[in-house]
């Protein structure tokens, strides 16, 4: 009867130290927006990315909430403390004066998207001064600098949608866009017999999650999402959802 009990009250204590773990479980809460297929509110884990990027704090112990708002909308929140952080953004001077970038989530390829019927001759990028050029407020393509400097001009909208009606019509000559998220939306729009991508990309750039300054223990959250990051790449799990996104299944 003295071994039952002690073995009951050591699988109580068990049980009550995991319960209380789990319930102190850390939660942060990450602005994400719609970029598929790496992020959308309507994709299966909300796009591969996403579930990249849950998966990676979850091995450390943090559940994630994702809020789906418009981009600007999203990092100017997330700059003001009102959610920890968001997902994913390129590197440059200015966010990094407000927010701390975790380890390389993701390397992508910028791609000009054009009509069939134009050819557009480039080998540097400010060539691109000679276009009309489409672009999304918000996101980075690359030629920030260049954009600021006025020596090439980019007509940046709210939704990427508009700039490709626009490039149909004529009245952009070229769309920048990330490669995989151009060619998605030009097929959910029905125009892939009008555009195309030209072979020849921009500098691939890296992008991170990014924890604002503002949020507690801001420095911890990235230092636990690399490790957990690193755990994903070295099991195996992050080139799985990569293929896994490429066959369709998080639709």
């Amino acid at each position: 009867m003295v071994k039952v009990e002690s073995m009951l009250r050591i699988i109580i204590f068990t049980a009550m130290v995991v319960l209380a773990n789990f319930s102190a479980a850390e939660k942060i809460t990450l602005a994400n927006g719609d970029w598929a297929p790496y992020l959308s509110k309507t994709l299966k884990h909300h796009g591969y990315m996403s579930h990249i990027v849950k998966e990676a704090f979850a091995e450390e112990g943090i559940e994630v909430e994702y809020v789906f708002l418009p981009w600007k909308r999203g990092f100017e929140d997330a700059k003001e403390g009102k959610y920890q952080g968001s997902l994913i953004w390129g590197y440059n001077d200015d966010r990094a004066q407000h927010f701390l970038f975790s380890d390389t989530v993701a390397e992508l390829g910028t791609s000009l998207f054009h009509q069939k019927s134009q050819s557009i001759d480039w080998n540097k990028p400010d060539d691109l001064k000679e276009f009309r050029i489409g672009g999304v407020i918000g996101y980075a393509y690359g030629v920030e600098d260049l954009e600021k400097q006025g020596i090439i001009k980019i007509d940046r909208i709210g939704k990427d949608e508009g700039n490709y009606k626009k490039l149909a019509a004529g009245r952009l000559d070229i769309v920048l866009e990330d490669t995989e998220v151009g060619h998605e939306t030009i097929s959910r729009l029905g125009m892939t017999d009008q555009l195309t991508a030209h072979p020849k990309t921009l500098k691939p750039r890296k992008y991170s999650v990014i924890i604002s300054k503002n949020a507690p223990n801001a420095q911890k959250l990235v230092d636990a999402f690399n490790r957990g990051l690193k755990k994903l790449i070295d099991d195996g799990r992050y080139q799985k959802y990569v293929e896994a996104s490429r066959r369709g299944e998080y639709k």
